[in-house]
């Protein structure tokens, strides 16, 4: 009888285990797990107790599901969302680098675009972009919807206060601090700004320039001739405090990035999050997510970031970044909640 009864008990114990989870938790697929993803995975967690999946899980889910990057798996986001579509079943898909396939004329991104398109049609699928509308019109030829950049607004209350509290014990020095984070590498214009610190004297007197992430092999001789220049570089991957710490010490941020890495918001985002001004390339979307959105930033081209650097910057102001990440991920569930088929939060009513 007990051998009898051991596999209805797992079964038993397994259907527990599904009913307990939130009522409104989505399967989220992703192919890789690196870069940005966790953190997008913790946000969404947060928000509607996502779980990663595999793709067959997420074919036969009856709930909705989403897809975490299309860039990375776009033929099976498009396989799926035709066959969960034939039987009414919603999914939904983020476009995080949407420039190159929307700007591009090479025929692979041509026939991506004609076929996201097409994918517009069927009222089960919604493709959104990370950036809005305004920032970027023409990624509403493929996508129905957009969001703001999960790094736009992901951080936690205690995640804030730790790095505000850092900022107040911090012992400012003489200079100001600008920080370049993440990977150092061409696509996040480490060059020029290791090359502007190494021959302006003028920045090297009002800032201290700092690199902290992994340097790309073909440019360790840029960081050893940047460090030589008196520069600090730590080449190496940073821990998720390392990299608050590194924000607590900013009094700017570093993203002004050449166009191969124009979709490269990351870092903004949380520099943004926590009141911290950026330096953007002039005319990027950077720039004009900064301009649309209000966020404190001072845009320069490559020949005259030295320039604009010797005028004043922008206040950081952290409360102004709480309220701004706030109404982003007040913003970014409604619409999210629309695209996965999900009831839509009522605000309290104002006494």
């Amino acid at each position: 009888m007990e051998k009898g009864l051991k596999p209805a008990s797992n079964w038993f114990r397994w259907a527990r285990t599904r009913s307990a989870r939130p009522p409104e938790s989505l399967l989220v697929y992703s192919a890789a797990k690196a870069g940005r993803r966790p953190s997008y995975l913790r946000a969404l967690d947060r928000l509607f107790g996502a779980r990663s999946a595999g793709l067959g899980r997420i074919l036969l889910s009856r709930g909705p599901v989403l897809f975490l990057m299309i860039e990375e798996a776009f033929l099976s986001y498009l396989a799926i969302c035709l066959l969960r579509a034939a039987v009414g079943r919603r999914t939904a898909g983020l476009l995080l680098r949407p420039l190159p396939l929307v700007a591009s004329r090479r025929w692979h991104y041509r026939i991506k675009r004609g076929l996201l398109h097409g994918l517009k049609r069927l009222e089960a699928v919604r493709t959104l972009t990370i950036l809005p509308f305004a920032v970027f019109p023409a990624a509403a030829f493929v996508a129905k919807d957009w969001i703001y950049d999960v790094e736009l607004w992901d951080l936690t209350d205690e995640e804030r206060d730790a790095v505000e509290l850092l900022r107040r014990e911090r012992q400012p020095g003489d200079r100001l601090v600008l920080t370049s984070l993440g990977r150092q590498s061409a696509r996040k214009g480490f060059a020029l700004f290791s090359e502007s610190y190494g021959i302006c004297v003028g920045l090297r007197d009002r800032f201290r320039f700092i690199a902290c992430g992994r340097v790309e092999p073909g440019l360790a001789h840029r960081a050893d001739a940047f460090r030589a220049a008196g520069g600090v570089a730590v080449d190496r991957a940073l821990s998720d405090a390392e990299l608050l710490g590194a924000y607590a010490a900013s009094d700017a941020v570093w993203c002004l990035y050449p166009p191969s890495g124009d979709r490269a918001i990351g870092v903004l985002g949380r520099a943004a999050q926590l009141g911290i001004p950026v330096v953007v390339r002039e005319g990027s979307l950077g720039h004009r997510l900064a301009v649309i959105e209000n966020i404190p930033h001072v845009a320069a081209t490559a020949e005259g970031v030295a320039l604009r650097l010797a005028g004043p910057l922008p206040p950081r102001d952290a409360a102004r970044g709480r309220r701004m990440a706030k109404d982003f991920a007040c913003q970014s569930e409604a619409r999210l909640r629309r695209a996965l088929g999900l009831a839509i939060k009522k605000l309290p009513a104002e006494a």
